[in-house]
């Protein structure tokens, strides 16, 4: 097995590239919405969302995150790592990026950007949203690519002659992978 691995700020490859205009526009249809009623408190969910070091217990791709020391935690500014692992054959990819809340509304929305391998700019955005009803709450997971971001999956989309086949297949692991971590937190605070 072979192991492949990616933090960022370590580029050694020189600055960090230009977009490609051409995957621009085709990135943002990476996005997906996932929505999963819970039967508990919205406070529940939230100090589980909430508590990054534990996304590894509930995410199959998010290996493990940390708080970034110096940084707020649990609030607007925040800055954890997130370090992420992905089995592909006999391939195993690593990856560890920066994240930055930019959004913090206790119980309702917690979102941040993760930054992209080369200087941290941000590629994507992860939101969750939880909205309370009369048997608990729902919870909302939203991924966005952000039509400049720089992440792995459209670096690669820039080398093919059929970007949109591939930003599909991602998004569709994407939309398996969501379903998958709000199932886990379902089993958690459902118990």
């Amino acid at each position: 097995m072979t192991l492949h691995v990616s933090n960022w700020g370590e580029s050694a490859n020189g600055p960090r590239p230009t977009p490609d205009p051409r995957v621009s526009a085709a990135v943002p249809a990476m996005g997906v919405t996932v929505q999963m009623p819970m039967a508990c408190q919205p406070e529940a969910i939230w100090d589980l969302i909430t508590s990054v070091e534990r996304i590894g217990e509930f995410s199959p791709e998010c290996a493990e995150a940390w708080w970034v020391e110096g940084s707020p935690a649990h609030a607007v500014g925040g800055r954890f790592e997130g370090r992420n692992r992905m089995e592909d054959g006999s391939e195993t990819y690593e990856w560890t990026r920066p994240c930055d809340v930019v959004a913090y509304e206790p119980p309702r929305c917690f979102a941040y950007t993760v930054g992209d391998r080369f200087d941290g700019t941000p590629a994507t955005r992860w939101t969750f949203r939880i909205t309370p009803t009369d048997a608990g709450c729902v919870v909302e997971q939203q991924f966005e690519h952000l039509p400049e971001g720089l992440s792995g999956i459209r670096l690669q989309a820039e080398q093919l002659d059929d970007a949109e086949a591939h930003i599909a297949q991602r998004r569709d692991m994407l939309c398996d992978g969501m379903r998958q971590t709000l199932e886990c937190i379902r089993e958690v605070v459902e118990a």
